[in-house]
């Protein structure tokens, strides 16, 4: 089929980028406030056909973001497990809890919603991704991370969700946060930004399946982390997913470290522009 207008922008934004950030599609949390279907379209669906609505935002994410929680308050992340290879929610009940939350106490801040299924383009039904798509959702997936450290995270619980490689890997980044220091456990601070809904069976028992998962990762360093999410009984679907993202763990500290002294030095600079400007301007009366 031929490319879009909406997708070549798209992919000229994503390519304009560098190191330090990437644009995201999210949703407006509004257009999911009041989504009526039984579970949200995927992508292409959302851009395509809803052009009416508008409901896909985008955001640009760098690490400076990241460290100074600038999109805790209104952006929201989904953590959660596809039920089926080509459906993540056949039964609704994602969809149901997330609009639960999002018009809950906790979630009336958010403005924006991102979950991979309706933010990213998907390879569904199987082979019909285009080449730009596809460049663009392999951009957006090495820089995922950076969602679940600078956002609200909502974690959609079931029995199998601990089984899988990504849901625990974001549950440990929902439960950290960014110091000059590197990464430290944000739960039972003032920095915690985590939600757990149980979900499915896990409902029947939902206090001991969400101690559970907080015992597991709240208190994990990026090393321990890394060996956990390394071992073979840690499935993942795409083992390439897996390769790509363990490195990143490793040097998560570093990454946060480098982002703060980034801001330190942009602050400086500032400051020294600033006195420079005054002393001009002193010196010209």
């Amino acid at each position: 089929r031929r490319t879009t207008r909406f997708e070549m922008e798209m992919l000229s934004k994503l390519s304009l980028q560098d190191g330090d950030s990437c644009t995201f599609f999210m949703l407006d949390a509004k257009f999911v406030r009041t989504f009526r279907g039984k579970s949200l379209p995927f992508f292409q669906e959302l851009r395509d056909k809803f052009t009416a609505k508008e409901p896909l935002v985008e955001v640009a994410l760098d690490y400076a973001d990241v460290v100074k929680g600038t999109h805790i308050e209104t952006t929201l992340a989904v953590s959660h497990r596809w039920m089926q290879p080509d459906d993540p929610d056949p039964d609704g009940e994602q969809l149901k809890a997330l609009k639960d939350f999002l018009n809950s106490p906790a979630g009336q801040k958010i403005e924006r919603v991102w979950l991979d299924s309706a933010c990213m383009p998907q390879d569904q039904p199987e082979g019909s991704r285009s080449e730009e798509d596809a460049a663009a959702f392999e951009r957006m997936l090495k820089e995922v991370n950076r969602l679940y450290l600078g956002t609200t995270v909502l974690i959609l619980l079931d029995m199998s969700y601990v089984s899988r490689f990504w849901t625990q890997f974001e549950s440990w980044l929902s439960m950290q946060f960014a110091t000059p220091d590197g990464l430290k456990p944000a739960v039972g601070t003032e920095n915690e930004r985590h939600h757990i809904v149980c979900i499915q069976n896990a409902a029947e028992q939902s206090e001991l399946h969400e101690k559970m998962l907080i015992q597991s990762w709240a208190t994990k360093t990026p090393e321990q982390a890394h060996a956990f999410l390394s071992k073979p009984d840690v499935t993942v679907t795409n083992q390439g997913d897996k390769d790509l993202q363990l490195p990143k763990i490793k040097a998560l500290d570093a990454t946060v470290q480098g982002a703060f002294g980034d801001i330190s030095r942009s602050l400086e600079d500032e400051l020294a522009a600033s006195e420079a400007a005054a002393a001009r301007a002193e010196a010209e009366l």
